[in-house]
């Protein structure tokens, strides 16, 4: 079934599956083990946004379809809407573990089909902590059920703010977008109903809002809207996604396509710009008193392995800061397996060591003699 909103189509597509389940939780970052979103493509369209991959993006493999070929970029303009996403979730998270779960989408057509506010209902009746991240205020309309989750299990709402205001730059990459002053009224309101919430400062663009000055400009204003912390990335720049943003860049700034170019083709370049912003992020994190990752949530965990699942979380954090601060690359991973190792593990690490000893510790997969000594420090 097909309706239209002015240039909008909506497409309302049959579907068996609707829950993603993750190998690893994504460690150090958003802590989920599970994803669910109920609509392909965003109204928003941002134009930095790397859903337009060809494995993200709906319409890649329809781009000779009549009906999508009518649309200047499918990806904000062609939305699909995953029928029954509240039921089909539910029937997926009855036969699973309790753990984090990743969910997205407050556009306009939430407004009128409610799929996300029916979600959050499940994972409430569920006992399923939640992860949102999102750009629009159209969440508040669920802080009942915020609320609720954030008494009984756990929420956490980051906002995608990459600018400080709704200047020049925010209208040429975000046009569409909610606006970043509702979006940070919008935190506010969470922080003061004690619900947690930050930033996504994802992505940060070279050259545009990449600059000490700005940084701290937008961590000040998290920091004055009740935000804990602000969790910082770079530019994914593959295949459409790709032309797409410099298609836009080239109207921003024409002179920065060459920058791009210089900067995307050398490695080195790269991971030092990558290094260099991260390194501002934590900084400003710092002074202000925030954090410049998500504390791993641990409570709604069975009480015999939660101790193992804080030590992952500060072994992730680690590998994290060593892939961001190009630290070696052993320790980045010896921190990211050992994390793993401990994730999987049914038996209480500390109750492994009363009983074993050092040598009880050493028996775990992927555990080392320094990360060992490490574990024995936080048991005892």
């Amino acid at each position: 079934m097909n309706h239209r909103e002015g240039m909008i189509n909506y497409t309302l597509c049959d579907t068996k599956h609707i829950l993603n389940m993750h190998k690893h939780i994504d460690g150090g970052f958003f802590w989920d083990k599970y994803s669910a979103f109920p609509y392909m493509g965003c109204r928003w369209g941002c134009k930095y946004c790397y859903c337009r991959e060809e494995k993200y993006d709906p319409h890649i493999n329809t781009a000779m379809d009549s009906e999508v070929q009518r649309f200047q970029d499918p990806f904000s303009q062609c939305i699909k809407i995953k029928k029954n996403s509240p039921e089909l979730l539910k029937k997926a998270l009855q036969t699973k573990p309790v753990d984090l779960l990743y969910l997205s989408g407050y556009q306009p057509i939430e407004a009128k089909y409610k799929y996300l506010r029916n979600m959050l209902r499940v994972c409430l009746e569920l006992d399923f902590p939640v992860f949102i991240n999102e750009k629009s205020p159209l969440l508040l309309e669920d802080l009942d059920i915020l609320m609720a989750l954030h008494k009984k299990s756990y929420v956490n709402v980051g906002w995608s703010i990459v600018f400080a205001d709704d200047d020049g730059i925010k209208r040429v990459f975000e046009p569409i977008a909610p606006s970043i002053r509702h979006r940070f009224n919008a935190m506010r309101k969470l922080a003061n109903h004690n619900i947690m919430t930050g930033i996504i400062l994802m992505p940060i663009l070279p050259f545009v809002n990449d600059t000490e000055k700005y940084i701290e400009e937008i961590i000040i204003k998290t920091k004055k809207h009740g935000g804990q912390y602000v969790l910082d990335g770079g530019l994914t720049l593959e295949g459409y996604t790709k032309k797409y943003f410099y298609n836009t860049l080239k109207k921003y700034d024409s002179k920065l396509i060459d920058k791009y170019i210089k900067l995307f083709d050398d490695q080195r370049k790269m991971e030092s710009h990558r290094i260099d912003t991260h390194k501002c992020v934590r900084k400003y994190c710092h002074k202000y008193g925030l954090l410049n990752y998500i504390p791993r949530p641990v409570s709604y965990y069975p009480q015999k392995i939660r101790l193992n699942k804080k030590i992952a979380g500060i072994f992730y954090v680690k590998a994290r800061e060593n892939q961001l601060s190009k630290g070696p690359k052993y320790r980045e991973w010896a921190y990211r397996k050992a994390a793993w190792s401990l994730d999987e593990l049914t038996d209480s690490v500390c109750d492994i060591y009363k009983q074993y000893g050092f040598e009880g510790i050493m028996e775990i997969n992927n555990i080392g003699q320094e990360i060992g000594e490490q574990i024995i420090r936080f048991c005892k």
